[in-house]
């Protein structure tokens, strides 16, 4: 009996441990399933209950704009409305060719400078992968070339086989053209400026159109029409040589930047703070998408306030432009003048204006002609050429010259327009000599024209003396902005031609009277500057500040103030410039003076310049070489207190027999520009108002 209990007993604990055992193993597997749910595949299930995207896009804001020194706006921003699209960072290029079709639909882009490798890579996407390797599969490639596949497949896709696509296909291509320009989750504009049409029909199918949306956008805008368009500069797309140094800067391949000129050379000044958008987008298992959106504004870029006086900008394209026109007879071929104003003891640049007709009828303003135009300006440059005299040494006020003919073998003979006869420093200024200059790189050169001798017998030195002169010579010149840079606040500038060693000895001599080096109306100007300002040369300036951008009514607030800046005092004596600019005076006033007939409301002084020279003109048979003159006219007013500094330059005038009076074109420009500033103190209206002109971008231009 007790064996059956004790037997029983055995057997009921048997199956308690069989079933904590396997309840245990229930327990562990439930468990396990757990953690592989919770630890390993619990990202997974939340992301299926809770789904959050976000997206973050950067929107241009509007680019700072520009005042003239008077405060009126000359560089504005239009508002307008652009057709964008962001790649999601998974956007096939299929995919993208479709959209692009479907884009066309709705809006009309220009096509005209589609560029070849837009449309190799257009040919390349819509290949097949077995006809792409097609393309290069029996060409043979050196083991060193590192150009990828790709680039070996576009480079086999000639034009012909890309030629032939109808407007329609075009206008796709233009598209994927400008989708393929984009970053990854950054807008890039498709089209500039659409039409009202077109933002409506949009506005109504872009549900339909994935990731195309409208933005706003802004271009720049010329309150003054094309006065100083050039000047101001382009905005555009970045060159793709310079894609890198714009990365690293925080730029996006698809921004728009200044190219050129005051845009380009301030650009890290006129870009704005971009706005910020972000879309975050929630859905709760399978419920709806809910999207919010937070936009951080931008703002627009700093303001310049530039020297340019517009109301005087504006007088200054008048003159020239009615003067050429006026006198179109007397240019051989085309028909142009440059000048520049400027204050001589600050920098400032008032107004600087270039006016071409071009043979053909083509007529345009080209400012930037007064520093990347060069020319040999003539006598323009004597007071330059006497105080290298004085300071070396070799002369002083008082030594008299006999300007006569001077004849040298191997050499054209040496004259002044008139013999002259016996002359002193001022009267040699007055009445522009010739002999005087050449006399002064002579003596430099320790050598004595002798009158005993013969032509055949007589030489001038060697050649090494020569450039030992004309060495020493531009060392002096340097200082006054001739030949070289000028310093002003644009991107590049001509500095002129300057051989390095002269063709001949007679070159030295040439260059004195300003009829071997070129310089420029720019150079031209801050070299009489530097006479007007007591040897002082100063920077020339276009942007006198920076400013944090303003709305109407504000308070102006100054960022940065760009203040007249010395570049140099000469290496002459106060004595020796003071009498140099007495014998400018003398110019106006003595009663041989090259300029006694000018007539301006204030004292001058001034000097005439007229370099011979020749061009070509004509075509075939018919085409030859003609003598011509460039004209120039510098000077300063008033004499006493200089306010302003000028200089004018007219290229290729005809050239008229020795002893006759030439065209006074550039002095007579150079009156009226000495008289409509002073006029305009006295009596200042404002700039004269004219259509504005839009600044159409080249989506294209890299």
């Amino acid at each position: 009996m007790v064996d059956s209990k004790n037997q029983k007993s055995q057997q009921l604990s048997l199956r308690l441990n069989i079933l904590f055992v396997f309840v245990f193993i229930l327990f562990s597997a439930l468990i396990l399933r757990l953690g592989v749910v919770q630890i390993v595949n619990g990202e997974d299930y939340e992301e299926e209950l809770t789904h959050v995207s976000n997206q973050t896009a950067l929107i241009d804001a509007p680019r700072g704009k520009m005042f003239d020194a008077y405060n009126n706006v000359v560089v504005d921003n239009s508002l307008e409305i652009s057709v964008t699209y962001t790649n999601p960072g998974s956007h096939k290029t299929s995919e993208m060719i479709e959209l692009a079709e479907l884009l066309s639909e709705y809006i009309e882009v220009d096509t005209e400078n589609l560029r070849t490798r837009d449309l190799q890579e257009y040919y390349y996407t819509i290949l097949k992968p077995e006809e792409r390797k097609a393309l290069i599969e029996d060409i043979e490639y050196d083991e060193d070339d590192e150009t990828t596949e790709y680039q070996r497949m576009i480079a086999q896709i000639s034009e012909e086989m890309v030629s032939g696509y109808s407007a329609e296909e075009e206008q796709v291509i233009a598209i994927f053209s400008h989708m393929l320009r984009g970053s990854s989750g950054s807008p890039q504009r498709i089209k500039q400026s659409i039409t009202t049409e077109e933002a409506h029909l949009l506005s109504e199918h872009l549900d339909r159109l994935p990731y195309i949306d409208l933005q706003r956008d802004s271009s720049r805008e010329y309150v003054y029409g094309n006065t100083l368009k050039s000047l101001f500069g382009r905005v555009g797309s970045i060159p793709s040589e310079t894609v890198d140094q714009y990365l690293t800067k925080g730029y996006k391949r698809s921004d728009l930047i200044g190219v050129s000129n005051l845009e380009g050379n301030y650009e890290e000044v006129l870009r704005g703070q971009k706005a910020e958008i972000s879309r975050t987008r929630t859905r709760e298992g399978a419920g709806p998408m809910e999207q919010e959106v937070e936009e951080k504004p931008g703002s627009r870029g700093n303001d310049l306030v530039l020297s340019i006086d517009m109301e005087y900008q504006q007088l200054a394209d008048e003159i020239l432009e009615t003067h050429v026109t006026r006198n179109r007879g007397i240019f051989e071929r085309d028909a142009s003048a440059y000048a520049v104003v400027m204050n001589p003891k600050t920098g400032d640049v008032l107004a600087m204006s270039g006016y071409q007709d071009i043979v053909g009828g083509n007529t345009d303003f080209n400012p930037l002609g007064t520093v990347n135009n060069v020319y040999e300006t003539g006598s323009a440059i004597k007071a330059a050429s006497v105080l290298v005299g004085l300071e070396t040494g070799v002369v002083n006020p008082g030594t008299v010259v006999n300007d006569r003919p001077l004849e040298f073998r191997g050499t054209p003979t040496k004259r002044s327009v008139v013999n002259m006869g016996r002359v002193d420093m001022g009267a040699a200024m007055e009445r522009s000599s010739n002999i005087y200059m050449f006399e002064i790189a002579m003596r430099m050169a320790n050598y004595e024209y002798d009158n005993s001798l013969t032509k055949g017998q007589r030489t001038l030195f060697t050649e090494a003396k020569a450039n030992e002169v004309l060495d020493k010579t531009r060392y002096y010149f340097n200082q006054f902005g001739l030949g070289t840079e000028t310093g002003i606040d644009l991107p590049r500038e001509e500095t002129g031609l300057s051989p390095l060693t002269v063709v001949e000895p007679g070159n030295s001599l040439d260059f004195m009277i300003g009829q071997y080096d070129t310089y420029s109306t720019m150079q031209l100007a801050q070299y009489i500057s530097t006479i007007a300002n007591d040897g002082v040369r100063m920077r020339p300036r276009l942007v006198q500040e920076i400013l944090e951008p303003t709305t109407n009514g504000e308070e102006k607030i100054v960022i940065q103030s760009n203040p007249p800046e010395v570049l140099n005092k000469i290496d002459m004596s106060e004595e020796h410039i003071n009498f140099v600019q007495s014998t400018l005076r003398r110019v106006v006033t003595g009663q041989r003076g090259t300029a006694r007939n000018i007539k301006t409301d204030v004292p001058i002084a001034a000097k005439t310049g007229t370099s011979q020279s020749k061009i070509t003109i004509g075509e075939g048979d018919n085409r030859r070489q003609v003598d011509v003159n460039n004209l120039s006219f510098v000077g300063y007013a008033p004499y006493d207190d200089p306010e302003i500094a000028f200089a004018v330059i007219t290229p290729s005038a005809a050239r008229v027999p020795t002893g006759q009076a030439t065209s006074k074109i550039s002095e007579l420009i150079s009156q009226e520009l000495v008289n409509s500033y002073f006029e305009l103190k006295e009596n200042r209206s404002g700039p004269q108002s004219v259509d504005s002109v839009i600044d159409e971008v080249d989506l294209f231009d890299e």
